[in-house]
């Protein structure tokens, strides 16, 4: 009986200091954690954004029947416009220019070089010559293998020479980032089951990707299916583009009638609404106005250049 009444004496006693513990802990200063909430600080816009354009005639702005500057005007008037930002915008792109062309331009122009050294921002197109240029040389290649094989080695060739130049403009300036066009396929609409077209800018385009992969700050700006497949955007639509592009070329492309349509003057019609009649070739007013949306939505998702 006596060690019934000792042991709930321990129990009660043993309780009660567990209750004066938990209410010393609670209680005391030192036990409770604060939480304090730190701020980052906050990053502001600069007050005047410089953006640096180079490369071929789709940085010149050849095709624009609005005189507008191609994408480039367009780009300054819609960061300004959105951002609320003054904008200086350089444009150094040149109507026919190569890869390895617009690196030359660049290191023989002081002018370049010294501007691109300010710059917040570099928007780039380059390619498009390049792989017309092997086209022009190959398409008539019947046997697929032969063709795909000289289709590679000018890819590769081409990936050198782009890799040659972005270093050329990383040594200029190494902190902008670069906002790099995609090349499209211009004659989709005319010849669009002639697949090796097709097959070699998409190809150009990913060893492209996979070449930006080694630069710092180097976004892509896809515009190859916007504007190659134009206002053509359904299966069907396309596979009618398809079925009329048999009939009116049997299946087959020749060196001629590649430079003749795309080479072409005094044209008045265009069959994609996004391309140029004038040469079937550059984009028109409204394809500049999709390379703009396209580009300004990238440098909104990678914001560094418009940021002090």
């Amino acid at each position: 009986m006596k060690f019934k009444n000792l042991s709930k004496i321990i129990g009660v006693t043993l309780l009660l200091v567990l209750i004066v513990l938990a209410a010393l802990t609670y209680w005391h200063p030192g036990a409770r954690t604060t939480h304090t909430t730190t701020t980052a600080p906050r990053s502001t816009k600069r007050a005047t954004v410089r953006v640096v354009a180079l490369g071929d005639s789709l940085t010149e702005g050849v095709g624009d029947q609005e005189k507008d500057g191609g994408y480039t005007g367009r780009l300054k008037t819609m960061i300004h416009e959105k951002d609320q930002v003054k904008v200086v915008m350089h444009n150094f792109g040149k109507s026919g220019d190569r890869s390895d062309q617009i690196e030359k331009r660049l290191v023989n122009s002081q002018e370049q070089q010294a501007q691109l050294k300010k710059a917040n921002a570099i928007v780039m197109t380059v390619g498009g010559n390049d792989l017309l240029q092997t086209l022009t040389k190959n398409v008539t290649i019947n046997q697929q293998d032969k063709l795909n094989a000289h289709l590679d080695t000018a890819e590769g060739a081409y990936q050198q020479k782009l890799k040659h130049l972005l270093s050329t403009v990383r040594q200029y300036n190494g902190h902008a980032p670069i906002f790099l066009y995609s090349i499209y396929n211009p004659i989709y609409v005319y010849f669009a089951d002639i697949q090796q077209v097709t097959n070699a800018v998409n190809d150009w385009n990913k060893a492209t990707k996979k070449t930006a992969t080694s630069f710092d700050d180097l976004y892509m700006v896809d515009i190859n299916h916007a504007l190659s497949v134009g206002q053509y955007k359904s299966i069907i639509q396309q596979a009618k583009l398809k079925h009329d592009a048999k009939k009116s070329n049997n299946g087959k492309i020749s060196t001629a009638s590649l430079q003749e349509l795309i080479l072409a003057s005094n044209a008045s019609d265009e069959l994609n609404d996004y391309l140029s009649p004038a040469d079937h070739f550059h984009p028109n007013a409204r394809g500049y106005r999709l390379m703009t949306r396209y580009a300004f939505k990238q440098m909104q998702a990678h914001q560094q250049w418009l940021m002090k």
